[in-house]
């Protein structure tokens, strides 16, 4: 698929619907090993291979809208500043003074026209330049010019702001073109942020991100609040180069789980209107594209048995922009995700018992199995621990 449209999405959902059998020209799933969701040492290779070299959303452009407007990321053992420049340019930092290592930003937003260490108050520029230094005849063999701040790649796609503390990774855009079709007609960068919150979860990120990634729980985890709304049985999926997918499920209901459509939405395109249409955009990201608003979901590991979910609530400039309405938005999000955030510690549990050496995943489950394959292409096939690795099936089942 070239790009996404209504009439392909139309066509797949209902080969999915008529489905009656196992495809007969996909691949068998493996199961998966329990392992990799509560080893140290698996733990360690994600850290260096995945959070140390992949792209991860630390904003969006509508939080840093004015010069001197800053977000503190502090995920993955990291502290780094996103802001926008003096000359609009969005730059991130490590948040890390050059002359004791304190950290300069204690606030997790704000707005700074200069960043002042709270130690000894060395000063910093919007472009990480050293600024100013108190007595600065003390310091001999001081050199301001190179004792700026430690800068982080930092590039904006659609309005998404992303870092990578890798100096030598590939271009974001690179890195998300296969999600470029997926999510054309939907205004992305007129995203504007309503809320934004975390929340601890006691299991493995892969383990929570798994729920988001598949619809088979739908029915049985949420009766009352979402399957109401959604087709379950209509689930499809395209696997996207890079460890991404796009996942497409027919709305049984009306146009949005939160609001009717109010017409207003003209700047979305019909197949996000007619179709619960959603992201999984490697290696932590969960968003279903709803014109009247959704969460952006992000996954990152506290321990390899503990993690925190990170939400943006957000909408497009042509959703409703009440203070109730994303209030009453909000109450609805929390509702769903208690009734899965209940499940996660039993599941985690299970998997640290021995009573499952390994966990098994359905046709409809071929998106976390996805996410678990690219993950070992990350860290390479070859170091990857004995015992966990995951086989390499559905290579032939993705699209550019």
């Amino acid at each position: 698929m070239s790009e996404i449209d209504l009439e392909s999405i139309t066509i797949e959902i209902e080969e999915q619907l008529a489905r009656k059998a196992y495809p007969a020209d996909f691949p068998d799933l493996p199961p998966v090993p329990t392992g990799r969701y509560n080893s140290p040492a698996f733990a360690e290779l994600e850290r260096r291979e995945i959070w140390g070299k992949t792209w991860l959303l630390a904003c969006l452009a509508d939080e840093l809208a004015e010069p001197g407007a800053y977000v503190l990321f502090e995920r993955c053992g990291v502290s780094v500043i996103v802001s926008r420049g003096r000359d609009d340019v969005i730059r991130a930092f490590h948040n890390v003074c050059r002359h004791r290592a304190s950290a300069i930003v204690q606030e997790p937003k704000g707005k700074a026209m200069r960043f002042v260490c709270p130690y000894h108050s060395w000063s910093y520029g919007l472009d990480g330049a050293l600024l100013s230094v108190p007595e600065k005849h003390n310091f001999n063999c001081l050199v301001k010019a190179e004792r700026g701040l430690v800068p982080v790649r930092c590039e904006t796609w659609r309005g998404m702001i992303f870092i990578n503390l890798d100096p030598n990774a590939r271009p974001l855009a690179e890195s998300l073109a296969p999600l470029a079709a997926q999510t054309a007609g939907f205004p992305l960068e007129d995203l504007i942020v309503y809320d934004r919150y975390s929340i601890e979860i006691d299991c493995n990120w892969k383990l929570a991100l798994h729920n988001f990634l598949e619809g088979y729980h739908t029915t049985t985890v949420h009766p009352n609040t979402l399957a109401p709304y959604l087709l379950p049985r209509s689930f499809t999926v395209s696997l996207l180069d890079h460890g991404h997918a796009r996942i497409a499920v027919r709305k049984s209901k009306q146009a949005s789980l939160y609001s009717t459509d109010n017409g207003a939405s003209d700047s979305v395109s019909d197949v996000f209107k007619q179709y619960a249409i959603s992201i999984g955009c490697f290696p932590n990201n969960f968003f279903a594209l709803d014109p009247n608003g959704f969460a952006i979901q992000s996954f990152w590991p506290v321990s390899e048995t503990k993690s925190v979910m990170d939400i943006h609530v957000v909408g497009p400039k042509s959703a409703p922009s009440s203070p109730e309405y994303w209030s009453e938005m909000r109450k609805v999000m929390d509702c769903i995700a208690a009734e899965d955030l209940r499940l996660f510690q039993g599941i985690q549990n299970g998997v640290q018992s021995g009573a499952a050496p390994d966990i098994m995943m359905g046709f409809q489950e071929r998106t976390p199995y996805w996410l678990e394959e690219e993950i070992d292409r990350r860290i390479g096939l070859d170091r990857v621990p004995a015992g966990m690795a995951i086989q390499q099936v559905l290579q032939s089942q993705s699209v550019s």
